[in-house]
Parts: C-alpha cells; structure tokens; sequence
C-alpha cells in the first residue's frame, strides 16, 4: 500500500477541474522512477526486477487515469457515492493489471483477486475518509463564518433602519418649522412692508426646505442601499443570537469580564424583527456600559409567554440607575453618554426611541426596576399580534 495511491484520489478530490489523464501520466513517470531508486539504494534488486517493477507501476497509474476519466472525470453529473466506487474499482483493475505484469499473466488465484479488492477497498476508503471529512469540515467552518457574516450585516441594517425611523419622523418636525418660518414671514410683512425681518423668515423657510431634501435624499440612500425584503419573518431565536452575538463581540472589543446568558422559552416567526433587534441591542449595550470594568459582570436575557404579549427582561448586576435620573432616562436628548474631553454626547437611537419604537412598532411598554449598588432590570411588554403581523407600508 504506497501512499502515492491514497494521496492521489484525493488530489482528484479537490481538483476534479483537472484532467486527470495528464495529471497520472505526469505521477506514472515521476513515482515509479523514485521507487525504483529507492529500490536500487536499499536492495540488491537486479537491474532488470527494478525495471519490471518500474513499468508495472507505470501501467498501473496509465490504467488508473485513464479509467477514472471515462467512468467519473468527463461526466456531467458526480457526487461522492459515484467518486468511492469509481477509485475502488480503478485500483482494483488497475491493481489486477500490475500483479498481472508481475506475474507474467498466470498462476491466478480467487484468494489473490480477493486480497487485491480488500487492498483497493482499504485504500479507498482512506482516501475518501481523508477527502470528505476534509472537505465537511471545511464547509462547516465556511457555513459558520458566512453565517456571522450574515448576523453581523443584519444587525447593521436593523441600525440603520432604526435611524431611517426616526429621521422619517423628523420630516414632519422640519416641515413645521418651514410652515411656521413662511406663516412669520406673511405676519411680519403685514405688519411692516418695509422690514427685513420678512425676508429673513423666508429665507429660514426655503434653507429648511433645502435641509428637508437633502434629508430625504439621505433617507432614500441608506433604504436603498439596505433593502431586504420587507415581508421577511426572522425566528425569535434568530434574533437572539444576533443580538448576543454583536453584544459578545463587543465584550470581547473591550476585554470587559460580562457574562450574557438567554433563557427562551417561546419562538416566534417576527417580521419587523429589525426594530426588535435594535431595541435589545440597545438595552444590552447600556448595561454593558453600566457594568464597565467591574469583575463578575453578568447580564441576563429571559423570554417569557405571557398570552397575548411577549415579556422580555433584561437584566444585569451593574452598579443600578441613581434616583435622582431614573425619571428621565426616556426623556429625549437624554443621556449619561458623553465624551469628557469635548463634552459632546455619544449617538445612539437611546432609550427615549426605544420607548417609542416599543409604543408605536409593538403595541407594548417599557418600565426599568433600578437598584443603586444591585442592578438594574428592563421590562419590555410586546403585543404578539404586532411582532408576528405583516409590516404595514
């Protein structure tokens, strides 16, 4: 049993482009001159038993190339039950040919044409053994990565969806305050022709209106460019393990010591699951935040049915909300996010727009139970006729 001829189906294997009629005449020259060297140096072979057994190597891998490109290389359709038998029988024939050679094609034996199928068979099935489980694990890595991927990339359009809601929702605050520059503007040129207060009004109403097409052109972009299918479903457990998914990551980016855990105990097909995912990830991030470098950080996710609603909460042992805030947390332009060399306050839909997005997306509720020095639990109450119903265009 050489290795040459375990190696060589799996060569095929990864390369079935190649013809292989070439490929084996190249190893039926390239092999059996190194064993035959091989022969020369370490045995006291006679020059002429080298030879024989040179060219019995050449006919094997000549009959064996050949056989696998009529029986399996030049077909249209191949999968691997097709690919085992077709090797097992090319070194057998090709096998029965060499000994043949060898043996000046006499003193034949059933026992002998049995050894060769168990020897064939063997090799063949190291071969494929090597081949597929190679190439399984292969695609499992390849289906894992792709996978993440996939998480990281909805994630990022559930981001942006969130953004895209709320800046579609400050159209209407901008088409106010057009409205009220152009009403000022009428008012102040009835009251004095000649001011050119008027005209500054106008001027505030028509640089709005320019501010108003830029950020529908913005908004029209970002759907554009992040279009998925709008009546998609997404399982709930999906959706947890995109959110746990980014939230780890994002542990791991800070090398903070947090522990996330799920207990689900209900799966949903969800369709507007981009909002959803958005409003967890949004939660989970402040109590990572919260929990910062504290050792044996721990945040808990628990799903329960309750009927006609979705109970999620979100809990975590962080150092909990001081009272003196608690009240305004889902206020808007709220937050305890700030960069203390400039002073400018971190962007994030925040939890004011997730309050919203839970009110008008879902049907539910939001309410935070906070303990300074214990933690803090998030309660998200959710219709389960608003999750699992089509998106309303």
């Amino acid at each position: 049993m050489t290795l040459a001829v375990i190696l060589l189906p799996v060569f095929l294997y990864f390369n079935d482009d190649l013809n292989p009629i070439p490929l084996t005449l190249g190893i039926a020259f390239a092999s059996p001159f190194f064993r035959g060297l091989l022969l020369f140096i370490t045995n006291n072979y006679a020059i002429e038993t080298i030879a024989q057994y040179i060219f019995t190597d050449i006919a094997f891998y000549i009959c064996y190339g050949c056989m696998y490109y009529f029986l399996y290389w030049h077909r249209a359709y191949r999968n691997d039950s097709s690919f085992f038998f077709t090797i097992v029988l090319c070194d057998y024939v090709s096998n029965i040919l060499e000994v043949s050679l060898l043996l000046n094609f006499s003193n034949y034996s059933l026992h002998l044409f049995k050894i060769l199928f168990l020897v064939a068979l063997l090799r063949s099935l190291i071969s494929c053994f090597i081949a597929f489980l190679y190439h399984y694990f292969t695609l499992m890595i390849r289906k894992k990565s792709h996978e993440q991927r996939y998480y990281n990339f909805l994630w990022s359009v559930s981001a942006v969806k969130s953004e895209v809601y709320f800046m579609n929702k400050n159209i209407n605050e901008i088409e106010r305050i057009m409205k009220n520059a152009y009403l000022l503007n009428k008012e102040l040129c009835i009251e004095n022709p000649s001011s050119k207060n008027g005209s500054i009004a106008l001027d505030i109403a028509r640089d709005v209106h320019e501010v108003k097409k830029d950020y529908q052109n913005v908004i029209k972009g970002l759907g554009s460019y992040f279009e998925v299918e709008n009546d998609s479903f997404m399982r709930l457990s999906d959706i947890l393990k995109i959110v746990l998914m980014h939230s780890r990551s994002l542990i791991r980016e800070r090398e903070l010591d947090i522990l996330i855990t799920v207990k689900n105990q209900i799966d949903l097909q969800i369709n507007n699951h981009y909002y959803l995912v958005s409003i967890l990830s949004n939660i989970i991030a402040n109590s990572i935040d919260a929990i910062g470098n504290q050792h044996g950080g721990s945040i808990t996710v628990i799903v329960k049915d309750q009927g006609e609603q979705l109970l999620i909460s979100i809990a975590d042992n962080g150092p909990g909300i001081p009272s003196e805030i608690k009240d305004m947390i889902f206020q808007p332009g709220f937050s305890t996010k700030f960069n203390q060399r400039t002073g400018d306050v971190y962007r994030g839909i925040g939890l004011s727009h997730v309050k919203i997005i839970v009110t008008e997306q879902f049907g539910g509720n939001i309410e935070v139970v906070s303990e300074e020095g214990k933690g803090t639990i998030f309660f998200l109450t959710l219709s389960k006729e608003k999750l699992t119903m089509e998106e309303q265009s």
